[in-house]
């Protein structure tokens, strides 16, 4: 079992993820999806309704000195909102009493239930300001919803005011455009990234951070595709506008949204080509590690970010600096 206290660099993962029973049982299968095996479900259904001690067990095992945590079930947001968002809070308060409980170790962030975009804002400012969470989570769009569209952006409003994150976490793509995703396999690996990166485009193309410029936004897996296409985004932007004579409307290069609103975690990306070009191309300051417990190997998240070719200051600022800053820990 690893020492925490004495380890060379404090380790903090922001992506990790837990679940409430009530809203397990109101997701059924969808929570993993019919197809898990059954022991691999057993697994992450039981990692994840776990906030005590086999939890801070697991951490110390994995080197791991705190958890952000976010709920991972997208129920919430496709049921009725009233429902959604009674459940959200039951699992914001849990989630809170757990952070209570062990110091330092877990913290996390709001879910809510958007397509009550005013009661959805109520519920995160209350996790906020009384529960003591550290930002908001949503599992991008709600009934093929983006929240680019002005009846979210109360919450927008809501997360801006109190200089919190919103953490976009993917999901399947929305009823738009699922069907040529229907890759059987292919699903977390390729459309969850396709899904959640062009949902970060919506929020730039749409001018939201032109409405909201200190709007923070933190998306995970290395960015969603979006460090490797940011030249192309750019210069196709502004192509597509001289194409058809018409002059941008945003203040800033699409880029620069990316470099100055976004910050990305490494969650489930644990190769070392990628992280070392999206260092390259965001800049240390904008990558926060994550394991992505309990859906990934823990340890081998360590073991990339231990052997990056980067300075330890720089490997301090990817596994805790970062976070600590952007959270607020």
């Amino acid at each position: 079992m690893a020492d925490i206290k004495k380890q060379r660099f404090e380790r903090i993962a922001v992506e990790e993820a837990f679940g409430i029973p009530e809203i397990s049982k109101v997701a059924g299968g969808a929570m993993l999806g019919s197809s898990a095996p059954s022991k691999m479900r057993e697994y992450v259904m039981s990692s994840l309704m776990d906030l005590g001690d086999t939890r801070i067990k697991r951490m110390d095992e994995d080197g791991i000195a705190m958890q952000v945590l976010l709920i991972a079930s997208i129920v919430i947001q496709d049921i009725d909102p009233i429902q959604g968002n009674e459940l959200a809070a039951l699992a914001n308060d849990r989630l809170a009493e757990a952070a209570a409980k062990y110091p330092g170790r877990i913290t996390g962030l709001a879910g809510s239930a958007p397509l009550d975009p005013e009661r959805a804002a109520r519920e995160i400012e209350r996790s906020v300001k009384k529960l003591g969470l550290k930002g908001a989570v949503i599992n991008s769009h709600a009934r093929g919803e983006y929240l680019d569209d002005k009846k979210f952006w109360p919450i927008l409003e809501a997360v801006q005011a109190m200089d919190v994150p919103l953490y976009i976490h993917p999901r399947d793509p929305s009823p738009q455009m699922i069907q040529p995703f229907d890759v059987f396999g292919f699903k977390v690996g390729w459309s969850w990234a396709a899904e959640a990166g062009t949902h970060i485009i919506r929020l730039i193309g749409n001018g939201v951070f032109d409405q909201f410029p200190r709007l923070r936004i933190v998306i995970g897996h290395m960015g969603e595709g979006l460090p490797f296409f940011i030249d192309r985004i750019d210069n196709r932007y502004f192509w597509e506008h001289e194409m058809v004579g018409m002059t941008p409307k945003l203040k800033r290069k699409p880029s620069d949204y990316i470099r100055q609103n976004i910050t990305v975690s490494t969650s489930g990306m644990n190769f070392p080509a990628p992280t070392m070009m999206t260092i390259q191309t965001l800049g240390i300051d904008n990558v926060m590690f994550a394991a992505d417990y309990p859906f990934e190997n823990v340890r081998d998240a360590v073991q990339a970010v231990d052997n990056l070719a980067i300075a330890d200051r720089d490997k301090e600022k990817l596994y805790s600096l970062n976070a600590r800053r952007v959270f607020k820990l």
